[in-house]
Protein backbone atom coordinates (compact mmCIF):
# COMPACT_ATOMS: atom_id res chain seq x y z
CA UNK A 1 0.00 0.00 0.00
CA UNK A 2 1.44 3.14 -0.86
CA UNK A 3 1.21 6.28 1.45
CA UNK A 4 -1.06 9.14 1.29
CA UNK A 5 -0.51 12.34 1.45
CA UNK A 6 -3.19 15.15 1.90
CA UNK A 7 -2.65 18.54 0.75
CA UNK A 8 -3.87 21.54 2.54
CA UNK A 9 -5.66 24.32 0.65
CA UNK A 10 -2.28 26.41 0.65
CA UNK A 11 -0.39 24.27 -1.50
CA UNK A 12 -3.09 24.63 -4.22
CA UNK A 13 -3.36 28.39 -3.95
CA UNK A 14 0.36 28.54 -4.32
CA UNK A 15 0.24 26.66 -6.96
CA UNK A 16 -1.75 29.14 -9.09
CA UNK A 17 -0.96 32.40 -7.94
CA UNK A 18 0.42 35.04 -9.92
CA UNK A 19 1.48 37.08 -7.13
CA UNK A 20 5.37 38.38 -7.56
CA UNK A 21 7.69 36.98 -5.10
CA UNK A 22 5.81 33.56 -4.95
CA UNK A 23 7.60 31.73 -7.97
CA UNK A 24 9.66 29.54 -5.98
CA UNK A 25 6.63 28.32 -3.33
CA UNK A 26 4.33 28.40 -6.81
CA UNK A 27 7.13 26.00 -8.30
CA UNK A 28 7.27 23.78 -5.17
CA UNK A 29 3.31 23.67 -5.62
CA UNK A 30 2.97 22.86 -8.95
CA UNK A 31 5.73 19.96 -8.66
CA UNK A 32 3.87 18.60 -5.21
CA UNK A 33 0.81 18.86 -6.96
CA UNK A 34 2.39 16.54 -9.96
CA UNK A 35 3.63 13.93 -7.98
CA UNK A 36 1.13 13.17 -5.89
CA UNK A 37 -1.50 13.15 -9.25
CA UNK A 38 0.85 10.62 -10.99
CA UNK A 39 1.82 8.50 -8.24
CA UNK A 40 -1.91 8.81 -7.20
CA UNK A 41 -0.99 9.38 -3.50
CA UNK A 42 -3.04 13.18 -3.27
CA UNK A 43 -5.61 13.01 -1.18
CA UNK A 44 -7.94 16.28 -0.54
CA UNK A 45 -11.13 17.11 1.16
CA UNK A 46 -14.72 18.91 0.21
CA UNK A 47 -13.64 21.73 2.93
CA UNK A 48 -10.01 22.08 0.70
CA UNK A 49 -12.24 22.97 -2.54
CA UNK A 50 -14.25 25.19 -0.93
CA UNK A 51 -11.46 27.14 0.58
CA UNK A 52 -9.86 26.98 -2.87
CA UNK A 53 -12.53 28.26 -4.74
CA UNK A 54 -13.24 30.96 -1.94
CA UNK A 55 -9.57 32.40 -1.98
CA UNK A 56 -8.77 31.78 -5.43
CA UNK A 57 -11.89 33.82 -6.67
CA UNK A 58 -11.53 36.54 -3.45
CA UNK A 59 -7.90 37.21 -1.58
CA UNK A 60 -5.12 36.65 -4.23
CA UNK A 61 -3.46 39.33 -6.08
CA UNK A 62 -4.95 37.85 -9.25
CA UNK A 63 -7.65 36.20 -8.63
CA UNK A 64 -9.43 33.61 -10.88
CA UNK A 65 -12.55 33.83 -12.73
CA UNK A 66 -15.11 31.33 -10.73
CA UNK A 67 -15.25 29.35 -14.61
CA UNK A 68 -11.76 29.25 -14.21
CA UNK A 69 -11.42 27.90 -10.14
CA UNK A 70 -13.92 25.14 -10.90
CA UNK A 71 -11.67 24.16 -14.06
CA UNK A 72 -8.87 23.73 -11.54
CA UNK A 73 -11.04 22.27 -9.00
CA UNK A 74 -11.89 19.44 -11.70
CA UNK A 75 -8.05 18.70 -12.22
CA UNK A 76 -7.49 18.56 -8.62
CA UNK A 77 -10.74 15.96 -8.38
CA UNK A 78 -9.05 13.68 -9.46
CA UNK A 79 -7.44 13.02 -6.22
CA UNK A 80 -9.09 10.88 -3.73
CA UNK A 81 -11.44 13.62 -2.05
CA UNK A 82 -12.24 12.61 1.85
CA UNK A 83 -16.09 13.63 2.32
CA UNK A 84 -16.73 15.04 5.87
CA UNK A 85 -19.76 13.50 8.27
CA UNK A 86 -20.79 14.41 11.73
CA UNK A 87 -18.73 12.06 13.44
CA UNK A 88 -15.88 13.53 11.97
CA UNK A 89 -16.96 17.03 12.70
CA UNK A 90 -17.09 15.33 16.80
CA UNK A 91 -13.79 14.33 16.34
CA UNK A 92 -12.09 16.92 14.91
CA UNK A 93 -13.66 19.24 17.49
CA UNK A 94 -12.07 17.10 19.99
CA UNK A 95 -8.47 17.26 18.21
CA UNK A 96 -8.74 20.63 18.74
CA UNK A 97 -9.46 20.94 21.91
CA UNK A 98 -6.38 18.30 22.96
CA UNK A 99 -4.01 19.85 20.72
CA UNK A 100 -5.01 23.32 21.04
CA UNK A 101 -5.97 23.63 17.22
CA UNK A 102 -8.40 26.00 15.16
CA UNK A 103 -10.87 23.74 14.63
CA UNK A 104 -10.52 24.04 10.61
CA UNK A 105 -7.20 23.08 11.08
CA UNK A 106 -8.38 19.96 13.33
CA UNK A 107 -10.75 19.27 10.46
CA UNK A 108 -8.04 19.00 7.65
CA UNK A 109 -5.85 16.50 10.27
CA UNK A 110 -9.26 14.74 10.90
CA UNK A 111 -9.87 14.33 7.39
CA UNK A 112 -6.52 13.23 6.25
CA UNK A 113 -6.39 10.55 9.56
CA UNK A 114 -9.92 9.11 8.34
CA UNK A 115 -8.20 8.65 4.24
CA UNK A 116 -5.14 7.24 6.10
CA UNK A 117 -2.78 9.68 4.90
CA UNK A 118 0.28 9.51 6.38
CA UNK A 119 1.37 12.89 5.88
CA UNK A 120 -0.32 16.40 5.51
CA UNK A 121 1.31 19.07 3.20
CA UNK A 122 0.63 22.14 4.86
CA UNK A 123 2.14 26.07 5.51
CA UNK A 124 -0.18 27.00 7.91
CA UNK A 125 0.26 24.04 10.50
CA UNK A 126 3.40 23.07 12.72
CA UNK A 127 5.87 21.51 11.05
CA UNK A 128 7.30 18.21 11.90
CA UNK A 129 3.56 17.68 14.19
CA UNK A 130 2.63 14.06 14.92
CA UNK A 131 -1.22 13.41 15.48
CA UNK A 132 -1.16 9.42 15.56
CA UNK A 133 0.62 8.44 12.93
CA UNK A 134 0.21 11.58 10.59
CA UNK A 135 3.05 13.67 10.18
CA UNK A 136 2.35 17.80 9.27
CA UNK A 137 5.12 18.96 7.45
CA UNK A 138 5.82 22.27 5.64
CA UNK A 139 7.07 21.39 2.19
CA UNK A 140 8.42 24.74 1.39
CA UNK A 141 10.97 24.45 4.22
CA UNK A 142 11.76 20.83 2.95
CA UNK A 143 11.98 21.38 -0.61
CA UNK A 144 13.80 18.76 -1.60
CA UNK A 145 12.24 15.65 0.54
CA UNK A 146 9.76 15.21 -2.33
Amino acid sequence: MKDKIFLDTNIFIYAIDKSPGERKKQNVAQELIRKTIQKESGLISIQVMQEFLNISTRKIQVPLSVDNAIEYLKYIAIMEIVVSDFEMVVLAARLSEQYELSFWDSMIIQTALAGNATMILSEDMQDGMMIEDLKIVNPFYHINAF
